[in-house]
């Protein structure tokens, strides 16, 4: 077997493992090999899960090392991201901009389009998915109450 041809087939058993193992198979990660070494990539929820899953790698036999690009995200972590990014984009909403009048309606329009995808935003990270497409048919219903108004 050459070596390309050994380590895609050690990629192919790692990758499957980790799929196959319930603690790993909901974290977004990827696997590469060159020459024996396991390349990991992506993010895992927690330290414990980091452990677990470096362990099982090292512990796979055919891999030489492990070159680790993984990221542990926490779900505080990202609940405190989408909190900083709803207050940056509420302030720059209320914000005046200098050099247009405030009151403009493209103004108006940009900041409640602003406002609704933080919304939306913050809305799933904190309810989840089914939120979201509820948000996204709530903002498809504003906008065409807006079109229609706008035609008026």
């Amino acid at each position: 077997m050459e070596p390309d041809d050994a380590d895609r087939e050690l990629a192919r058993r790692l990758a499957e493992s980790l799929a196959a193992d319930e603690r790993y198979r909901r974290q977004p990660l990827a696997v590469q090999v060159q020459n024996g070494v396991a390349i990991l990539t992506g993010t895992v929820e927690s330290p414990e899960v980091y452990d677990a899953v470096t362990a099982h790698v090292r512990e796979t036999p055919g891999v030489r090392d492990l070159c680790d690009g993984i990221l542990v995200q926490d779900g505080e972590a990202r609940l405190r991201e989408a909190r900083q990014f709803g207050e940056l984009a509420a302030r720059l909403a209320v914000q005046p901009v200098t050099g247009t009048r405030r009151g403009r309606p493209a103004a108006v329009v940009a900041r409640v389009a602003m406002l609704a995808v933080t919304a939306l935003i913050v809305v799933i990270e904190v309810a989840g998915w089914l939120a979201a497409v509820f948000g996204v048919g709530l903002l498809a219903w504003t906008a065409d109450v807006l079109l229609r108004r706008r035609k008026r």
